[in-house]
């Protein structure tokens, strides 16, 4: 949760109007520090440093950089294309030089303005106006009456008191100004799978109430719950009629002191995500019985989306149209790199782990080349966005040039992702920095990084990706598997940070990467706990991908973690994580929380007429009494309890209904098998 954080805006002033398109809104917003993580991070790499040690980029006094955010609205008698940008008066198309271009058109090359065949003084200008990283317009073409979005990923906070930018379309040049000064903005923004209701979560420095809302520059009515003790605040708004799949829109909610919270962002809304990359190593020789015998599995285990990455017997089938039908008759949809068929792929993979790769680009020096694959990936998404148009493209960010990593992609994409797996942490101090055990003797990472990349990604849908494996380095080492607890803490560790979907790395049973799949014992129980979980989060999946995290004041018995989140005006999910627990090389350790209680005292605009539960056997009664202040009678917690307090009298049974018909035979040959 991000409120109090610190955070540079900006309002942007026009300095010339123009007769094609007008500027409508802007603002810098500063990457938000976690200095509490920091220890987290202290791992190093492969690099050294000028003493032949091993490189530590992460420090506790690293500086962060932040986004550039222009909208714009065509004004003119005709589209427009934004086709380049300057800073402080320097093109960048010029000042972001490139590695030597490869001979295919989309293979990789990597971009920086140390690259450029600029003058020095130009160069020092820009790194004064936080050296530009990448940049990318949205969407390609904006039509007449239309609006569009430029963003600037900028490497560091600039030193510079404004920043002069121009928008260099097929038309003209539209000049703004931007100067520094605190400036509300949408936290989280998510739409209804019928796209017929849209879910706002803007946060105020001052927490004043919302006086207009508009979407695409038209005011709208709609349903706002303020609070004045509160820096966010749940809006939603219902559609007369469902938002064009993928259709890109602006939203602008004005204030009484003349600011504005402004985003724009594409339409896109499904069940929750939980998915499953890999595929069997094992089976029959037929590809099309290898493939059915795990497909059907895993629609067992509820995993509703293939993440890719299939291999072995089951590859041919799998990537057939008669696989991709059989698939969809599960219940279980597809991710793809460029394949489409019908129905199209729930996501596009963008790319894995570009962080990973920036390291490679061998003609900067270490410390500069994170971010360097940025101006090919806004290349390679126009790609795949002109291939197919109503695909969202996913962008997965590694663990390399920790925590910057997670600021410096997260705006590239539609949906962030990323994969904080905490069992490699793990085998890293056992390894080799046995004295940071206790800062990881509990999956502390994943949310770490979850709540890192929550803060950057707004007001996008994250999606984490946990670890599901074993590893084994080749030389001796044998990590184990992660326990069935360790993974339930993890799944409510990312959806408190804010995560609209899960997957999990992976299913397929590799020599060194061994994965959830194999028949080793600790495999099959965490595979169970994964079917369990799944019945669990997508029971509550409405209520979960329609959140915001909310800093809600809250007392509980020692050793229980307490998070909150916003579900609209009507609901707050209240989520218990044990704290007492301890994991190292062996296992998890841990003890219940006897005669626990949570008390949450929640917003003003919330009048609760129930209070629940959501577990892998549905909903369940809990104990809750109160008006301003609700306590929760909750027994003795084991790892995890999931619980929602709503005004909504029809929530419970809709829940209840979905799980019904959807999850409770899954769970009942879950629970059978054990």
């Amino acid at each position: 949760m991000n409120v109090g954080r610190r955070m540079l805006s900006v309002a942007c002033l026009l300095i010339a109007a123009s007769a094609s398109a007008g500027i409508i809104g802007a603002e810098y917003r500063a990457d938000t520090p976690f200095p509490q993580f920091m220890r987290l991070w202290q791992e190093g790499w492969s690099f050294k440093d000028a003493d032949g040690n091993t490189l530590i980029y992460a420090r506790p006094d690293m500086p962060l950089g932040g986004y550039v955010f222009v909208y714009l609205q065509n004004n003119g008698k005709a589209p427009i294309t934004v086709t380049d940008l300057t800073l402080q008066g320097i093109k960048l198309s010029e000042a972001l030089g490139v590695t030597e271009r490869p001979a295919d058109p989309n293979d990789k090359f990597g971009s920086s303005i140390l690259l450029s065949k600029l003058p020095k003084g130009q160069i020092e200008l820009l790194a004064s106006a936080g050296t530009p990283v990448w940049w990318k317009a949205e969407p390609h073409e904006v039509p007449v009456g239309g609006f569009g979005e430029v963003v600037i990923r900028l490497r560091r906070n600039p030193i510079l008191a404004k920043l002069d930018l121009g928008v260099i379309t097929d038309k003209n040049t539209i000049p703004a100004a931007i100067s520094v000064q605190p400036r509300p903005h949408f936290e989280t923004i998510s739409f209804t799978p019928d796209l017929t209701t849209v879910y706002l979560y803007a946060s105020h420095p001052k927490a004043l109430k919302p006086a207009k809302v508009f979407l695409d520059g038209k005011e709208i009515t709609a349903d706002i719950a303020w609070d004045k003790s509160l820096e966010i605040t749940p809006i939603i708004i219902k559609l007369p009629k469902p938002l064009k799949w993928m259709s890109y829109h602006n939203f602008r909610i004005m204030y009484a002191d003349g600011s504005a919270a402004v985003a724009g962002i594409r339409a896109w809304g499904r069940d929750m995500v939980y998915g499953m990359w890999g595929a069997s190593l094992k089976g029959a020789n037929s590809s099309e019985i290898a493939a059915k015998r795990y497909l059907t599995d895993w629609a067992v285990h509820n995993i509703n989306v293939h993440m890719g990455m299939c291999s072995g017997p089951s590859r041919d089938f799998f990537q057939s149209p008669e696989g991709w039908k059989y698939c969809e008759s599960l219940g279980i949809g597809r991710m793809t790199t460029w394949d489409t068929g019908t129905p199209k792929p729930v996501f596009f993979f963008t790319m894995d782990e570009p962080d990973a790769h920036d390291a490679a680009t061998g003609e900067l020096e270490p410390p500069d080349r994170l971010g360097s694959l940025g101006q090919y990936l806004v290349k390679w998404a126009g790609e795949l966005r002109r291939h197919e148009p109503d695909t969202p493209l996913l962008l997965n960010i590694d663990n390399t040039y920790k925590p910057e990593n997670w600021y410096m992609y997260h705006q590239l994409a539609d949906i962030p992702c990323i994969d904080p797996y905490y069992p490699e942490q793990l085998d890293f101090v056992y390894r080799r920095r046995p004295d940071l055990l206790a800062v990881h003797s509990k999956p502390t990472y994943v949310y770490a990084t979850s709540a890192i990349s929550e803060s950057s990604c707004q007001p996008k849908p994250l999606h984490v990706l946990l670890c599901s494996t074993k590893y084994r380095d080749g030389k001796g080492y044998e990590g184990r598997y992660p326990t069935p607890e360790e993974k339930r803490m993890e799944v409510y560790y990312a959806i408190a940070a804010g995560a609209k979907g899960l997957s999990y790395w992976w299913f397929s049973p590799d020599t060194y990467c061994r994965g959830c799949g194999s028949d080793d014992p600790e495999a099959l129980a965490l595979w169970k706990e994964i079917g369990l979980l799944g019945a669990e989060v997508r029971t509550a999946g409405p209520v979960i991908t329609s959140s915001c995290p909310i800093n809600l004041p809250v007392t509980a018995t020692p050793f229980l973690w307490v998070r909150t989140l916003l579900s609209g005006p009507h609901t707050i999910a209240v989520i218990i994580v044990n704290d007492n627990v301890a994991c190292d090389r062996v296992g998890t350790a841990y003890k219940p929380v006897e005669k626990s209680s949570v008390k949450v005292k929640i917003p003003s605009w919330l009048k609760p007429t129930d209070a629940f539960e959501v577990t892998y056997s549905g909903t369940k009664d809990v104990s809750w009494a109160g008006k301003s202040e609700i306590a929760l009678d909750l027994g003795k917690v084991e790892i995890s309890r999931f619980v929602l307090i709503t005004s909504d009298s029809k929530l419970r049974s809709q829940l209840r209904s979905a799980y019904d018909s959807r999850f409770a035979a899954n769970v009942a040959k879950l629970v059978k098998a054990q």
